[in-house]
């Protein structure tokens, strides 16, 4: 399983990510965190990429912890958006993230 938390920016963008088994690809780079050993701690450093806020975990269990920034371009964005829940991803395939312009259609 991958868990990812996402930290909000104030900026115009949108991220996109897919995930297969451990590898993640974020707004069309590709990242495999598969060689990752249990309990290994990847420094944000060592990961080349301006969508990471932070090192990328791979527990003791198996499960793939990544922090990622979230662009959004409202400054009165809702809660869900200003801080948003982890997102547990189990399938492979596009992730659904929460979306500034798909939120304030919601709040309309």
């Amino acid at each position: 399983m991958i868990k990812i938390y996402l930290s909000p920016i104030l900026m115009d963008g949108r991220l996109e990510v897919l995930t297969n088994g451990y590898e993640l690809t974020v707004c069309g780079d590709v990242f495999d965190f598969s060689e990752l050993p249990l309990g290994y701690e990847l420094a944000l450093t060592d990961i080349d990429s301006i969508f990471f806020a932070g090192p990328a975990i791979m527990s003791a269990d198996g499960d793939l912890e990544v922090t990622l920034l979230q662009p959004y371009s409202d400054p009165d964005a809702p809660m869900s958006t200003r801080f948003p829940e982890p997102i547990l991803v189990s399938t492979d395939g596009p992730v659904t993230l929460p979306q500034q312009d798909e939120l304030a259609n919601e709040l309309r």
